[in-house]
């Protein structure tokens, strides 16, 4: 059997590196996609623990040309996954927002998922049970003040995600967007200090859907969805 291969950006923590290590568990091998190499090396270690060497890709997800170079470097590899886990977050209201902040949450949450699903499709287009999971929010689904930015840009990734399963349906290639509630992550950490860890979605948990989704039947998929603890109000 030919050994699955999935590109995971943001892999050099939370979760990112959740989800690789869980696609490593189960024998899928991850290419790590970050900005920081001491954080993916460190969990390409942690990978090489289960087994599975891990490709490891220094890359900054807003960067075009980096992300061209890299699809240039995987020339005519398979994927069979692709996992738009990069994010960016920022806690400020509409009047305080600059156009410089509101382009880098653009940029980081919606057009490099956009670019990188554009870039790999030829990869994916190889797989005999191709996926793309966009890791979305809980505020596509609910209103929150202070995030506009913020759910600008994942509303719009639903909405891309949305476009995306249409579009290459013909082909068999699922799109999914999955939804996290709050969940325990560094970038929660930063966002709301000291919060109860009992409200918050694991990442383990997270990555355990995520390898639900794209092991279903080739021809089968699911609608986007969110995960949330039934502790957060």
């Amino acid at each position: 059997m030919t050994q699955k291969t999935a590109v995971i950006t943001g892999a050099g923590g939370g979760m990112g590196r959740a989800i690789a290590l869980k696609f490593a568990q189960t024998g899928i091998r991850p290419i790590l996609v970050g900005r920081t190499e001491a954080k993916l090396r460190s969990v390409a270690e942690d990978v090489a623990a289960q087994g599975i060497t891990a490709g490891v890709h220094i890359l900054d997800v807003t960067d075009d040309e980096a992300i061209a170079a890299f699809g240039a470097e995987l020339a005519d590899a398979t994927v069979d996954v692709l996992v738009n886990c990069a994010g960016d977050w920022l806690i400020a209201y509409l009047q305080d927002t600059s156009n410089e902040q509101l382009d880098q949450i653009l940029r980081t949450n919606l057009r490099a998922p956009y670019i990188l699903s554009r870039v790999l499709l030829s990869n994916l287009r190889r797989s005999d049970n191709a996926s793309i999971i966009n890791i979305g929010s809980l505020v596509t689904s609910m209103s929150v003040p202070t995030v506009s930015a913020y759910t600008a840009a994942k509303v719009g990734l639903k909405g891309l995600t949305g476009s995306l399963a249409a579009e290459l349906r013909p082909e068999m290639i699922r799109a999914v967007m999955i939804s996290p509630g709050p969940a325990d992550t560094p970038m929660r950490d930063a966002a709301s200090p000291g919060i109860d860890k009992s409200m918050l979605v694991r990442t383990d948990t997270i990555a355990e859907m995520v390898h639900a989704v794209v092991s279903l039947p080739r021809g089968i998929t699911t609608s986007d969805f969110v995960l949330y603890s039934m502790l957060w109000e």
